[in-house]
């Protein structure tokens, strides 16, 4: 019975034609008159706000950014941004006083699956230096370097924060949506 499916499955699918899209085509040297809105991947410029948690010296700390940046054919991108940094501290008569340190960095991201249009594999590196101190947790030149792993809606940010004249050296890892 089973050799007798074989054959069959031979004759029916042995004989046929394989279907193109194109039947017949003609070459010629004349430019297309349209490539579609997706048969070519351009350069496109960044401009989005985002949120997320950070932890900074055993403390967590809300986070908010604004971004700015270019992104080349999917292949490459290259951002630059703000990321403010919001501690809370306890006066003595137990208000909160808000207290924002706020980074300018530069990012340098490369897609690790080009050829794959429905998965992305976003990985790079930053640098960013602190341009606003308030409070007790940064002093004087602060700098912080940070590897960025963006998957589909998160970007998690472990790194390293070199502060008070590059003395001090202390982890930071941030999750930002």
């Amino acid at each position: 019975m089973k050799k007798y499916l074989v054959i069959a499955f031979l004759i029916i699918f042995g004989n046929t034609k394989p279907l193109y899209a194109q039947f017949e085509t003609e070459t010629t040297s004349a430019a297309p008159l349209s490539l579609g809105m997706d048969s070519t991947r351009k350069t496109s410029i960044l401009i989005y706000p985002g949120f997320g948690v950070s932890l900074i010296r055993n403390e967590f700390a809300p986070v908010f950014y604004i971004n700015l940046g270019f992104n080349h054919k999917e292949r490459y991108e290259v951002n630059i941004n703000t990321s403010s940094f919001f501690f809370f501290e306890r006066q003595l008569d137990k208000s909160y006083e808000i207290n924002r340190n706020t980074f300018v960095n530069a990012e340098f991201l490369l897609n690790f699956s080009p050829f794959n249009r429905t998965v992305k594999n976003w990985n790079g590196l930053g640098v960013g230096y602190l341009v606003e101190s308030k409070g007790q947790y940064f002093q004087d030149a602060t700098m912080m370097v940070y590897y960025k792993r963006r998957l589909k809606h998160i970007a998690i940010m472990p790194g390293l924060v070199i502060a008070d004249d590059f003395k001090e050296v202390f982890p930071v890892i941030s999750i930002k949506l």
